[in-house]
């Protein structure tokens, strides 16, 4: 069994404390300060990850700390300019490689960049970055098919049947859709911890229907900035 604490930054923004690992993952704002709160107090190997380049996923400023870094994953759309380019790792969808005691995937996305497969410490983590069943009422049917379509075959390309955590998004705009993406990835994976993230309005409560299809998923979902909770995976 790992220990890990959970943290979330805002919007797609969490930090995740393993034992001997802080994860930082699509860091955009930080309006608690979790993220040097948490640096104050511990001795930890440090890595960011960005999904895309988009402004809510991220913020360059996360070079500024580059002196307790050990690394950073970016999707080559983003630009960051370090001191040290070796802590820089570019990555384009279906890489891999791995970097001190980090597996990294990068699978595909729905919009922009892709999403991030990470192992380490024993446990698998899923942050989807803007992958997701963007269904949007008011678009033609032919737009609404093609990015259905296009979430399967994403979903399709994913070999991990098992992660211990999935960051996905559930976002508030879709309204009657909301749900589907994430229905549909666990319908494929399973997932110890579900996280919804990209909100974008009312904080998601599952749906009945959600419940009955899923009735022993662990969910946490932040209520707020800052938010931190601690499992047991």
């Amino acid at each position: 069994m790992k220990p890990v604490d959970i943290y979330f930054l805002h919007h797609s923004g969490f930090i995740l404390e393993l034992e001997k690992t802080i994860l930082v993952f699509d860091y955009f704002q930080d309006p608690e300060n979790r993220l040097d709160e948490v640096l104050a107090h511990r001795d930890k190997n440090l890595y960011f990850f960005v999904s895309h380049v988009h402004g809510d996923h991220f913020n360059p400023s996360i070079r500024h700390f580059e002196k307790r870094a050990k690394g950073y994953f970016l999707h080559r759309d983003c630009r960051l300019n370090l001191d040290d380019r070796h802590l820089l790792h570019e990555m384009e969808v279906g890489d891999r490689l791995k970097a001190g005691p980090l597996s990294v995937h990068m699978y595909g996305s729905t919009d922009a960049g892709g999403s991030y497969m990470v192992e380490t410490e024993g446990l698998r983590i899923f942050h989807a970055g803007d992958l997701n069943w963007w269904h949007w009422a008011g678009e033609r049917d032919e737009d609404n098919r093609d990015a259905r379509d296009a979430f399967f075959r994403e979903l399709s390309r994913i070999k991990e049947k098992k992660v211990d955590i999935a960051l996905l998004p559930v976002d508030a705009r879709q309204q009657v859709a909301r749900e589907w993406g994430v229905k549909q990835f666990l319908r494929h994976f399973s997932a110890h911890l579900l996280i919804p993230m990209h909100a974008f309005g009312q904080r998601w409560a599952p749906s009945y229907e959600f419940h009955w299809l899923f009735p022993d998923q662990d969910i946490w979902i932040p209520e707020k900035d800052g938010d931190h909770v601690g499992r047991i995976l």
